[in-house]
C-alpha cells in the first residue's frame, strides 16, 4: 500500500474514542505531553449508555516522524478504542 505524501508542517486533528473514566483522560494528557506537545484533548460526545466518550485533539505537526510517534503512542493508551 502506497503512503500518501503529506506536506509538513500541517495542522492535524485526532478523533479519539475511549472508555469514559478519568484515568483515560489523564493517560492521554500524559502521552501527549511525553511526545512534546502542550495541547490537551477536548471532551465531546458521550455514548448513550455512558461507557464511551470522544475527544478531539488538534495540533501542529512538524514532521511525519512526529505524527507517527504520537499516533502510535495514543493507540497504546489504556482505554482508547479507536483513533481517527
Amino acid at each position: 500500500m502506497e503512503r500518501v505524501q503529506l506536506q509538513f508542517p500541517l495542522n492535524w486533528e485526532y478523533k479519539i474514542i475511549a472508555t469514559k473514566n478519568a484515568q483515560v483522560f489523564d493517560s492521554l494528557c500524559h502521552t501527549i505531553k511525553k511526545c512534546g506537545f502542550t495541547e490537551q484533548p477536548c471532551a465531546g460526545n458521550i455514548s448513550k449508555n455512558g461507557a464511551y466518550i470522544t475527544y478531539t485533539l488538534s495540533l501542529l505537526m512538524e514532521t511525519q516522524e512526529q505524527l507517527d510517534q504520537l499516533t502510535q503512542a495514543l493507540h497504546q493508551c489504556r482505554g482508547v478504542k479507536f483513533l481517527l
